[in-house]
Formats: C-alpha cells, sequence, structure tokens
C-alpha cells in the first residue's frame, strides 16, 4: 500500500506540473518566432498537436499508466481506465475543429498577466465583451468572468448581440470609450460561440433543464440554414424584413461567404467554417466602430492603449448526465493600438503553443 500511494502521489504531482506548464506566461521570443512566423507548411508536423493542459498532462502521464497497471493485482483498486482521464468524444472535436483551444481560466491567466506586464490594472483599465448574448456565455466559469477575476476590474461592458456582434453601434461603442479612465487603456474580448456536445457534435450543447441538446450558436447556424435553403444569394437577401434586424444583418453578410458549403450536407467541418466566417464578421463590425474613434486626434489624449483579443469561444454542455467544466477559447488574435500605431503582440503571449500557429495563419483577420 505504501508502494501505491508513492505511485499516486508521484502521479498527482506530474498532473499539477503539467497543468502549470500550460498557465505559463510566453515569455520566449524565439520560440514565438519560430511558432507563428513561418507559413502553415513549415508547421505540418505540428498540425495534430495540440498543446494545451490536456496534451501537456497525456504527454507527462501516460509512461505512467503501466506502473498503476502493475499495481493493481496487489490493491484490486487501481487500473489505468480508472486512474487516467480519457479522451472524449468532446475533447477529440475540439481538437480537430479548433485546435489549440484552452480553457477559459488558462486563457485568461495567461492574457491577464501579458496585461499587467503592459500597465493594465485594476483602476486604469476598462473591459469590454463582444461575445453572442446567448446565456451561455455568462456563467460563472465564463471567459468574461474569469477576466473580471483575474484583472479586478469591476464590470464589463456588454458590446455584443446575436452571434457576438457588436451591435451597440457607433452610439453604443462612443460610450464605452467615453468611460476610459484618464490616460487609461481598454481592453475587448470578442468573438463568436459554438457549442460541442457531449457526444462530439458541433454546434449542439446540452442546457441545464433540457432534455435534448440545444443548438449553439443559434444565430449564426440559424443564418447558414437560412441561406443553404435559398438558390442564390440574391434570393437569401430578398427575404429580408425589419423585424428581425440582428438576425437578419447576419444573414446579409454572411450569404455571401458560404457559397463553398453550398451541396454539402450539415457536418461538424461545416459548421466550424460557418463559425469562423462568424469570426470575420465580429472583427468587421467591430474594427469599423472602433476606428470611428481611434482615428480622432483628441480620442490618445485620454487613452493610451486599446487591446483586442479575437478567437471563438467553445462552450461545452452542463446538466444531468453531462461532465460539465469550463468552456474553451480559440485564440486568432492578440493586438495593441496607440497613438503610434498598430502591433501585433501574438507571438509574445501565444507562441509556446505550436497548435495555434496553423489556425492564427489561416484566419483572415489576425
Amino acid at each position: 500500500m505504501l508502494g501505491l500511494n508513492k505511485a499516486l502521489s508521484f502521479l498527482v504531482g506530474a498532473t499539477l506540473i503539467a497543468q502549470s506548464e500550460a498557465f505559463s506566461h510566453a515569455r520566449n521570443t524565439r520560440v514565438a518566432t519560430l511558432a507563428l512566423g513561418a507559413g502553415a507548411g513549415a508547421h505540418a508536423e505540428d498540425e495534430s498537436v495540440v498543446v494545451d493542459a490536456a496534451t501537456r498532462n497525456a504527454r507527462i502521464i501516460a509512461p505512467l499508466s503501466a506502473i498503476l497497471a502493475s499495481l493493481s493485482p496487489i490493491t484490486g483498486s487501481v487500473s489505468p481506465a480508472s486512474a487516467l482521464p480519457a479522451a472524449n468524444a468532446f475533447e477529440a472535436a475540439l481538437r480537430k475543429n479548433f485546435p489549440g483551444s484552452l480553457p477559459n481560466s488558462a486563457l485568461a491567466l495567461r492574457v491577464s498577466a501579458a496585461l499587467r506586464d503592459r500597465g493594465y490594472t485594476r483602476t486604469n483599465t476598462l473591459f469590454g465583451s463582444s461575445l453572442c448574448s446567448d446565456e451561455i456565455n455568462d456563467t460563472a466559469e465564463s471567459l468574461v468572468g474569469d477576466f473580471l477575476n483575474k484583472l479586478g476590474v469591476e464590470g464589463v461592458f456588454n458590446l455584443g448581440g446575436l452571434g457576438g456582434l457588436p451591435f451597440v453601434g457607433i452610439s453604443g461603442m462612443g460610450a464605452f470609450t467615453s468611460h476610459c479612465p484618464v490616460d487609461g487603456k481598454i481592453f475587448i474580448v470578442f468573438g463568436p460561440h459554438v457549442g460541442i456536445a457531449d457526444d462530439g457534435t458541433v454546434g449542439k450543447v446540452e442546457r441545464v433543464g433540457k432534455n435534448t441538446v440545444s443548438t449553439s450558436c443559434g444565430a449564426g447556424i440559424g443564418a447558414y440554414k437560412a441561406i443553404m435553403a435559398t438558390e442564390t444569394v440574391k434570393e437569401a437577401t430578398e427575404t429580408l424584413s425589419t423585424k428581425d434586424f440582428q438576425e437578419e444583418y447576419i444573414i446579409a453578410q454572411l450569404s455571401t461567404r458560404l457559397d463553398a458549403l453550398r451541396g454539402q450536407d450539415p457536418s461538424n467541418e461545416t459548421i466550424a467554417y460557418v463559425t469562423n466566417k462568424m469570426y470575420d464578421l465580429v472583427w468587421e463590425m467591430l474594427r469599423s466602430e472602433i476606428n470611428a474613434f481611434t482615428t480622432k486626434p483628441d480620442f490618445w489624449g485620454s487613452v493610451s492603449e486599446v487591446t483586442l483579443l479575437g478567437g471563438i469561444v467553445v462552450n461545452r454542455g452542463h446538466g444531468e448526465g453531462v461532465p460539465g467544466g469550463e468552456d474553451f477559447y480559440q485564440p486568432l488574435m492578440l493586438k495593441s493600438l496607440t497613438k503610434d500605431g498598430e502591433s501585433d503582440i501574438y507571438g509574445e503571449v501565444f507562441g509556446d503553443f505550436p497548435a495555434l500557429a496553423r489556425p492564427h495563419n489561416a484566419a483572415k483577420y489576425v
């Protein structure tokens, strides 16, 4: 029994070390250059590598399974299957369709550390989010909640409507930026969201109190279905009215971007494709609204920096019979805006994650 206790202690210690690796702040600029500076083709060998907490755990813990297996005949109570978490359908779908995604807590810890290094504090930071208004993105374990805790700020200005698009418009963005502390800094996290059910279905998610899976994101996937139900882009846009502005806007904007999916049956891959196009829509609208103010001569007299974190929120299910847990976020953009111009700081923060190189390089807007 003493030997078993030692083995289990070692296993737990190895797990903690693996997790701490995933939470460490990137500082090796050479690794960042290698991971993000080269073309996507240079990373073909890393396509299946997901350097997140789960993968680091597996790399360190897997060799220990033999030790635990050898102990089971003695104790009758320990086996690799029961002692080590197995990859499930959710994780497999996450890694295939949104590689490099990080648990919210790990992502928020890493980015918050980088922001603190740049002078962001509890009292000089204005925090905004442009995420979908779906309640699944506003829970105790949500990305916004993690940032509120780790940045220590008091609240968040919600810019996002359906699909995460900042439907607050110029007026809302003006109100938001006017709240910035004197000589303060602005941090905005943005992007669409998508669910992955426990069985690995992309675009579906279990919700508390419901007996069947639900669509996530309903706005993006609903727009995709509406577009696929029409034969032409012109037909899709002609069906619009003024009774459902946000969804109709999404349909109109997506209608010219989904031609590659016509004739294909819905699948995990098609929903992932739609979600990436939704990311483009969110960024295009957000950047237009931000530019309306950052290009004004007097804007930088009261704001010293604006940092933008863009990516895709991946929701996981909660409810009876579902393991639950925190959501994930696939970061695709991290940039800083100042009066002197724009700088890409993605490599500084995520450069030690090879699995992020391909989606970052493939994204239209980074």
